[in-house]
């Protein structure tokens, strides 16, 4: 389901980073959501229902979002996954809130990937967390930033394995 489609209001970010690892390597790393707590600070812990990523296989995010929800569980299911290129996530139907991730992965040569990381989500899920709804281009922009932060973390993590 998408939410747009039904008048709710969604929040969409979308950042990228070129990180000088193998596409293969930055693939296997960013696509397993079980890594996030290396790179993103509001994960605790995602597990997974399966050994590893794959399309169905479903992953449960513990993650702080604020004093009043620090450990909110989501759900989020692989509905897209193609090794070396791209993973989809999004909630399931009968979730509170809606949400989805997209992770694309580009090689730019040997050693070096383009990575692009998407997220929607609804606007009412910050809204249950600190118990008001900030303006969507405050999230927009909060969030974007976020974001870049995590991607710079992410890319510290895998070029120091080098």
């Amino acid at each position: 389901m998408n939410p747009t489609s039904t008048g709710r209001a969604v929040v969409s970010v979308e950042r990228r980073i070129t990180i000088q690892r193998p596409c293969a390597r930055v693939f296997a790393y960013a696509a397993d959501l079980r890594n996030d707590a290396s790179w993103r600070r509001e994960v605790h812990q995602t597990l997974l229902d399966a050994p590893q990523p794959a399309l169905g296989a479903v992953a449960t995010e513990d993650a702080y979002l604020s004093a009043q929800r620090p450990h909110s569980l989501t759900r989020l299911q692989y509905a897209a996954y193609e090794p070396d290129r791209y993973v989809r996530c999004t909630t399931a139907p009968d979730s509170p809130h809606w949400m989805s991730l997209e992770r694309t992965f580009r090689s730019l040569g040997p050693g070096t990937t383009e990575f692009v990381y998407a997220l929607g989500f609804e606007q009412k899920l910050v809204q249950q967390a600190l118990g008001f709804a900030p303006p969507r281009w405050f999230l927009r922009w909060y969030t974007g930033w976020m974001m870049g932060r995590y991607q710079r973390r992410l890319q510290q993590l895998l070029e120091a394995e080098a």
